[in-house]
């Protein structure tokens, strides 16, 4: 059953008055709905729908454009998108009309504000019998979804034994700090939340020198029973509202941050099931997972990463040219390597 709880007087934006808006507690999903034709607009009544409310909520006066940053402010006020949606429901966000490319880049740039307050936001160009940002009419046929944003949280798998190594390579320093911290940086600035790390073999040692970050700590104590069982572990830990994961290995602190971003941009814009990188002909790490493999994860035995998964699910493939990406520390002669090339 699809109930419309508040209405815009056909005007892209709203912000709800006190009696508003009248959202059944038995819901199980709420759409909050953001018209971008707006956007550079004046705020007065041709575009917001009660005036006063709108600027309350976003700070701009009576008459000043409309920016991508209050309509943001708006959508996360409990006064405003988040106002009225009953506990446990689950939030969702249509950023509508985003009919053209400029649109479409000022749409995606509210959507990575948006999450992971709203579980899922929807950026789409559905106009078929009214007028878009243009004024025209879109035809049926070019109605389209054009991105669904999700929160993506990072698994680092950092508890593994290292054996080939001979000593604990998670703590090893670079560039003045353990190469596990790298990752933890690394994940956190390119925004997947939560980061879980994923703790073993030297589970103590790790756990002190990741003191007071920002990360959720969980231990495998089946660490030898190979990487399946810490992906497992990993996975129990993350919120129920998490889209997909990006599963990263603490021995690799080269991976760059504008690659997590493209497997993140590739998973909004296909919700391919299992996005990879392709570097230099190989593949290569990280992987994202969405939650539709959750399930198949858990039942991975062994020492089987999220790759056990490729003949499974078709791999959408993110083409990558930087081969840094690629060095992970196994042995003496990769850190070695690692070292050597800060010289």
């Amino acid at each position: 059953m699809l109930v419309e709880a508040d209405g815009s007087r056909q005007r892209p934006l709203k912000a709800p008055a006190g009696h508003e808006p009248v959202i059944p507690s038995f819901v199980d999903h709420v759409v909050v709905v953001a018209g971008l034709s707006a956007l550079g607009k004046p705020l007065n009544e041709q575009w917001v729908h009660r005036v006063e409310h709108f600027s309350d909520l976003s700070g701009l006066v009576e008459g000043e454009q409309i920016s991508t940053e209050a309509i943001t402010r708006v959508l996360l006020n409990l006064s405003g998108g988040l106002k009225g949606i009953p506990a446990g429901a689950k939030k969702m966000c249509l950023l509508n009309q985003a009919d053209d490319t400029q649109l479409q880049a000022q749409a995606n740039r509210i959507a990575r504000s948006l999450i992971p307050e709203y579980e899922a936001v929807i950026v789409a160009s559905l106009n078929h019998g009214s007028a878009g940002a243009t004024g025209d009419v879109k035809p049926i046929e070019e109605e389209e979804v054009l991105a669904v944003y999700e929160p993506i949280a990072g698994i680092i798998l950092a508890a593994g034994g290292s054996d080939r190594m001979g000593r604990v390579k998670q703590l090893l320093p670079w560039r003045g700090e353990p190469l596990v911290q790298h990752v933890v940086r690394i994940a956190i600035t390119s925004g997947l939340t939560p980061v879980v790390v994923v703790v073993g073999d030297a589970g103590e040692e790790v756990k002190n020198v990741l003191a007071g970050q920002p990360v959720i700590l969980v231990d495998n104590p089946d660490w030898h029973l190979g990487q399946s069982s810490s992906l497992q572990v990993g996975l129990k830990a993350l919120p129920a509202k998490t889209g997909a994961a990006v599963f990263l290995l603490a021995d690799m602190p080269q991976i760059p941050g504008p690659l997590i971003q493209a497997l993140k941009e590739q998973h909004a814009m296909t919700l391919s099931p299992v996005i990879a990188p392709l570097v230099d002909g190989q593949r290569g790490n990280p992987v994202l997972l969405d939650r539709k493999t959750f399930t198949d994860l858990g039942k991975l035995q062994g020492d089987k990463g999220g790759r056990g998964l490729f003949s499974k699910y078709p791999v959408s493939w993110v083409e990558w040219h930087d081969s840094t990406a690629l060095n992970d520390v196994d042995t003496e002669e990769d850190y070695l390597r690692l070292l050597s090339e800060d010289d």
